[in-house]
């Protein structure tokens, strides 16, 4: 038996619940590859393929394709989480239903539209912009999947891991059903710390390749990355790449060796943990007052100062600033008008006051849809920002 089998969700009650269907799955499908499917095919989730992931599609100065966008983002956080799932004896299916699900709540222009939202909001008395909360609520109420209710009706143990996500950009729900524990769940663990692994990962390889950062930048981030971004001059003798093409090459060498290395150490601190912690099953795991999925404190000494890194040259660069600048701008102006027009807001986004409704449906649209509609609204550009001294 892998390490974290027995801490691992089964796909049986009261984990595989749902609210409006029969619980489990079905002779086919376990009740986890339903609620990926379910993802999969929302409406939701496809307009993540022109969300933010750093950079906005609709930014007419950057050439989509060329960075990652949400979906890109999700995808990888799922492929990472099944993979991790499947070395330390987690679910897989729900690894990945999960990861799959984690950001459909995230509106327009990333976390600029975060703060565009949370600012528009408060202005209007209410608390900041939650995305997780946003999340639970497009499963739960916004998708129109069924014609006898509304939303996706996902497990509750996927409808645990989205509410309770939580990474340095991601706030867990602390209230309600899912707050009765110290912690989630293993596979919601696994998803927390893929998400983290595929941004630190696909980030660096955007930045690389939009100039952001250099190679030469990498060596003082640690020892670990240092020997991973070195192709030995041995290792291109006889290879097929002409000269103009090595350095593509290499980047794309440098992220897949990051990601597998971030893997491996990942699961082999976890099965140790799962191991000297005893746990006898999924409720202990959820009761324990640690988290047991984490990296050694090598790999987190990596994972903190690639974070800085990406922080300073690349999230926090002039490019991606104004962007942002021009991204919030927008939401403001866009939710300004929605509140003056509130018929333009269709139903299905709840019955909460009006600035929630406003704000829910702001987060439905993405970049390209919030543009165009802030542009038909007439919601001006911002003049540009002086460019620091």
């Amino acid at each position: 038996m892998k390490p974290g089998k027995r801490c691992s969700t089964p796909d049986e009650a009261p984990w595989n619940a749902r609210v409006h269907s029969p619980s489990g799955g079905s002779e086919i499908r376990s009740a986890y590859s339903i609620d990926r499917d379910r993802v999969i095919h929302s409406d939701t989730f496809r307009e993540l393929q022109h969300k933010t992931q750093v950079q906005s599609v609709a930014s007419a100065s950057r050439e989509i394709g060329f960075f990652r966008t949400r979906l890109n983002h999700v995808i990888e956080v799922a492929q990472i989480a099944r993979g991790v799932a499947d070395e330390i004896g987690a679910n897989p299916e729900l690894s990945e239903a999960i990861a799959l699900a984690h950001d459909l709540g995230h509106p327009p222009f990333g976390h600029a539209g975060e703060r565009g939202l949370s600012e528009a909001l408060a202005q209007h008395g209410e608390t900041g912009w939650n995305a997780n909360v946003h999340s639970l609520v497009v499963v739960d109420e916004t998708e129109t999947a069924f014609v006898t209710f509304a939303g996706l009706d996902l497990t509750w143990a996927a409808r645990e891991g989205i509410a309770r996500h939580c990474t340095p950009f991601d706030e867990p729900i602390g209230f309600g059903e899912f707050a009765g524990t110290p912690n989630a769940g293993l596979e919601a663990q696994i998803v927390d710390a893929a998400d983290v692994m595929a941004y630190l990962a696909h980030d660096l390889d955007d930045a690389l390749a939009g100039g952001y950062i250099a190679n030469a930048d990498l060596d003082a981030v640690s020892p670990v990355l240092e020997e991973i971004a070195a192709v030995p001059a041995a290792d291109w003798e006889g290879s097929p790449w002409e000269p103009e093409e090595r350095e593509l090459v290499a980047r794309r060498r440098l992220v897949a060796k990051l990601i597998r290395r971030l893997i491996g150490d990942l699961a082999s601190t976890t099965s140790a943990r799962l191991a000297e912690v005893g746990l006898d099953g999924p409720h202990a795991l959820r009761d324990c007052p640690d988290r047991v999925v984490m990296h050694s404190p090598e790999f987190q000494a990596l994972t903190k100062s690639l974070l800085a890194l990406l922080l300073k040259r690349y999230y926090r660069s002039d490019v991606v600033r104004e962007s942002d600048r021009l991204a919030i701008h927008l939401v403001k102006g866009l939710f300004e008008h929605l509140m003056r027009d509130p018929a333009a807001v269709p139903a299905r986004f709840g019955q909460a006051g009006l600035p929630l409704r406003v704000a829910a449906y702001i987060a439905s649209l993405n970049d390209l849809s919030a543009r165009r509609l802030a542009d038909s609204a007439g919601v001006m550009a911002p003049a540009r920002a002086r460019a620091p001294s």
